[in-house]
């Protein structure tokens, strides 16, 4: 029992590209189309504003093993400085300065924390769709954070190390209008590429001697070429003349 496999070759592949070449730009077009229509339409444009923040330990102690020592306790109480930033005790205080604008909760979700390893600075990121918006909260929340941390630890004090400000020309952050072009771009040659593929399964139909040979199992006795529209054109004048000869001669 023989299979028979077909293999496609880089010819074949480039001649499916040439038959369905304007089938793909359309897809591509219009791939990149609805992402333009999203990106300026649909997606609302958010700004970044960041501060930073540095707690230390108040204290007078010359040994430089109990500065270590210390050091190393405030970088492992980095996680519980974000918690106390996103928490009521500090968001509340910052929704009364922003008029409550916004609640607690939606602070809760424009604020990051983070911090580079084996640092005690604490950068507070915030996104908002106003520049002005983002880094008012930014410096707020730095603030309410610096006036309550001592309340809760009277041995910390809180230096805020840079604010937030409004820069001219700022562009937002997101959406990311290079990556997602690109992205759009991607999408509508795999779109395309489907497509073709699945053009190509589903069409049946024989269009060379080889297919019959290879389908059909049938050897092929003969071939009726196409004539070109102009040379049946020079025929059908040709004829017309010849008729009109013997109209003429008799």
């Amino acid at each position: 029992m023989s299979t028979n496999q077909s293999v496609i070759s880089i010819t074949d592949i480039l001649k499916i590209i040439r038959k369905n070449i304007w089938a793909i730009l359309a897809i591509i077009l219009f791939s990149c189309s609805a992402m333009f229509i999203i990106i300026n339409f649909v997606v609302t444009p958010q700004y970044k504003a960041v501060n930073q923040i540095l707690v230390v330990q108040n204290t007078n102690k010359d040994n430089s093993n109990v500065q270590n020592s210390e050091v190393q306790a405030n970088l492992q109480m980095v996680n519980t400085y974000s918690a106390m930033i996103k928490s009521p005790l500090v968001l509340d205080k910052v929704s009364e300065k922003l008029s409550e604008q916004y609640t607690v909760g939606e602070l809760n979700k424009k604020i990051v924390t983070s911090s580079d390893q084996n640092s005690q600075v604490l950068n507070i990121e915030i996104k908002d769709e106003s520049q002005a918006m983002a880094v008012k909260i930014a410096n707020q929340t730095a603030a309410a954070f610096k006036e309550n941390l001592p309340i809760i630890m009277s041995d910390k004090s809180v230096t805020i190390m840079s604010q937030a400000k409004v820069l001219k020309n700022a562009q937002p952050v997101s959406p990311n209008k290079r990556m997602l072009y690109a992205l759009s771009i991607v999408l509508g040659l795999v779109l395309s590429g489907l497509v073709c593929f699945f053009r190509e399964i589903l069409d049946t139909t024989i269009k060379s001697e080889e297919q019959i040979v290879e389908k059909l199992d049938l050897a092929v006795l003969g071939v009726i070429s196409k004539i070109p529209d102009n040379v049946r054109k020079h025929e059908l004048i040709n004829d017309k003349y010849m008729e009109e000869q013997q109209i003429y001669e008799k």
